[in-house]
């Protein structure tokens, strides 16, 4: 009987350990869970990792407030909530902005960097003048020209017209963008460059424009004040 009462209570003991283990183990579980529960409430709900501060830097055209109305980040909302990509989408939609950065700075900041465009481009209109950057984009409205830019002849409410005229010029070498004081566009397959020297290049349309500009390259040096690049496998200058 003595040996079959150990048998029983070690069975005894080894059931009881057995419950007591998975009991801790359900207890750690629950545990986990609760601090994982915590946490993403502290993180995507709770005041303490919410939005306080909004700051805007990179803008000299645009004035804070734009970017600010722009971007309706609204204090309060959780930062891991914001969608930091539509943020950027509503800034980028801003006509001076060439590209932004929207940042989550914890515990409660969001960083918006803005890159203005540059003018490079002026388009008479109405008594004053739309400058574009590079690439033809309108970004702004001024009575006088800053100095340096190329003039545009063409119709400014033609605005793939103004579109064409940014692809010439963006596939112009540095080199000879430099030189180019007058760009006329009276029609889209009627794009002219006139050169500070006086010289004048018939371009055509815009397609092919990267081809253009490297022939373009390699027929100035040869001498002539007109050169032809409409057709770039038949250039011809004079």
């Amino acid at each position: 009987m003595s040996q079959v009462s150990d048998v029983t209570n070690r069975l005894q003991l080894r059931r009881r350990d057995t419950r007591r283990r998975r009991v801790l183990r359900w207890l750690a579980v629950g545990l986990v869970l609760a601090v994982l529960a915590g946490a993403g409430y502290v993180v995507g709900f709770s005041p303490l990792l919410a939005v306080r501060t909004v700051s805007v830097s990179g803008t000299a055209l645009l004035g804070k407030s734009d970017v600010l109305d722009a971007a309706a980040v609204g204090l309060g909302t959780p930062l891991a909530r914001l969608d930091t990509g539509e943020v950027a989408d509503r800034v980028a939609g801003l006509p001076p902005v060439a590209a932004v950065t929207v940042t989550r700075s914890w515990p409660d900041t969001v960083r918006i960097v803005v890159t203005e465009r540059k003018a490079r481009l002026a388009v008479p209109a109405g008594g004053g003048y739309l400058l574009a950057d590079a690439t033809g984009v309108v970004f702004e409205a001024v009575a006088t020209a800053p100095s340096g830019l190329v003039v545009v002849a063409a119709d400014p409410a033609e605005q793939q017209v103004l579109v064409d005229v940014g692809t010439v010029f963006s596939a112009l070498s540095p080199r000879t963008a430099a030189k180019v004081s007058r760009l006329a566009a009276p029609s889209r397959d009627g794009i002219e460059l006139r050169l500070r020297d006086g010289s004048r290049v018939i371009w055509g349309s815009a397609e092919d424009s990267a081809l253009k500009s490297q022939v373009l390259d390699e027929l100035m040096p040869l001498g002539g004040t007109e050169f032809n690049v409409s057709a770039p496998a038949f250039p011809t200058r004079r």
